[in-house]
Parts: C-alpha cells; sequence; structure tokens
C-alpha cells in the first residue's frame, strides 16, 4: 500500500522518526488540501475531484478524500444550525 511504501522509505525515517509521526504528517498534509479546496465553487471541486479519478493510482484515493471532505459541515455551520435561538 502506499502508505508502507512512504514509511519504509530510508530519508522520511530518518526525518521523522516513527511510522505514527510519518502517519500524522500526511494526515496533516491532507487536511490542508481539503481546506484549500473546500471554498471552491461547486463546479471547480467537481472539475478537481473528476482529474484526480483520471489519473487513477493514489489520486483515486485523494479524490475519495476530497468527496467525504466535501460532504462534511463546519463545526459552526453544525452549532449554529442546530440552535434555532442563535
Amino acid at each position: 500500500m502506499r502508505q508502507s511504501r512512504i514509511i519504509d522509505h530510508p530519508p522520511a525515517t530518518q526525518i521523522y522518526k516513527t511510522p505514527e509521526e510519518i502517519s500524522r504528517q500526511i494526515e496533516l498534509i491532507k487536511m490542508t488540501i481539503g481546506l484549500f479546496f473546500r471554498p471552491l465553487n461547486l463546479a471547480s471541486q467537481m472539475e478537481l475531484i473528476g482529474a484526480l479519478e483520471k489519473m487513477g493510482g493514489d489520486y483515486k484515493e485523494m479524490a475519495d478524500y476530497l468527496r467525504l471532505f466535501k460532504q462534511e459541515k463546519d463545526a459552526t455551520e453544525t452549532v449554529l444550525g442546530s440552535n434555532p435561538n442563535c
């Protein structure tokens, strides 16, 4: 799998020391990409997801992640939306 290729890569293990740290960095990068992706208009979001899916492989995994990220509500929306008095 992709993660094992990264974790077993010697320079990566020298920089981050543990597989957990490498995984944490990967998740932070994915979240950052999602934050840049979220404010795009729907047409741009779907175009980007489509392009990633066409490239296949690991890009398909990122497209799936962005689809999920797009569907998640912002914490502020969730809190304010649940209380009609706000």
